[in-house]
């Protein structure tokens, strides 16, 4: 008996996102991202045929070139499976993304452009990954360009490369992290008053 009929479990759906960053010699970065969705149960349509079991319900995939400031420079949507044939009728509009600047406001831009019924859920849902793994693909060349200006982050021409200090728990200004990587951005708590 597998774990699965041990704890009443039964798999019905399998989602798969899979983002890979690449370094292009023309200086940009291709970054190439899919969802894939397979079922485990038969879904039925009321005018086509049942997905099966096994098939994929949906599998899209996104290419994004872009360069050293986060501007995207090309753009390509295609749809490899949809329960749909108009599904492949919104690829195009995708290339409304070109121009776009990844970074604070990205996902708001994403919304007015491409939310609702002028995209795709699957494909804009993906954007929020994309944009992730540009940033961590990226980060090691953005920091060491930032580093020729000098190792104080507060003299460095671009301060998006440590944009991330203070969005999460670990990378809190008064945080252990920081004050380890970078001090000089640091807030250490004055816990014992005013000193006159």
């Amino acid at each position: 008996m597998s774990i699965e009929q041990e704890l009443g479990k039964e798999l019905v759906h399998t989602r798969q996102i899979t983002c890979r960053g690449y370094r292009r010699k023309d200086g940009l970065w291709q970054i190439e991202a899919s969802v894939a969705d397979e079922k485990a149960q038969a879904v039925p349509f009321n005018s086509r045929p049942a997905v099966a079991p096994g098939e994929l319900i949906h599998h899209f995939s996104l290419t994004l070139v872009i360069d050293d400031d986060c501007e995207i420079r090309e753009v390509a949507a295609t749809t490899l499976a949809a329960p749909w044939p108009v599904c492949t009728d919104i690829s195009a509009a995708y290339r409304k993304l070109v121009g776009l600047r990844i970074g604070p406001g990205f996902n708001s831009a994403v919304r007015r452009l491409l939310g609702g019924t002028q995209g795709c859920t699957h494909l804009s849902d993906l954007l929020g990954q994309v944009g992730n793994t540009y940033m961590q693909a990226s980060f090691p060349d953005r920091l060491a360009r930032q580093k020729r200006h000098g190792e104080d982050p507060r003299l460095w021409p671009d301060a998006r490369t440590l944009a991330f200090v203070d969005g999460c728990h670990a990378w809190r200004k008064d945080g252990p992290v920081v004050a380890a990587e970078y001090p000089q951005l640091a807030q250490h708590e004055n816990r014992g008053g005013d000193e006159s």
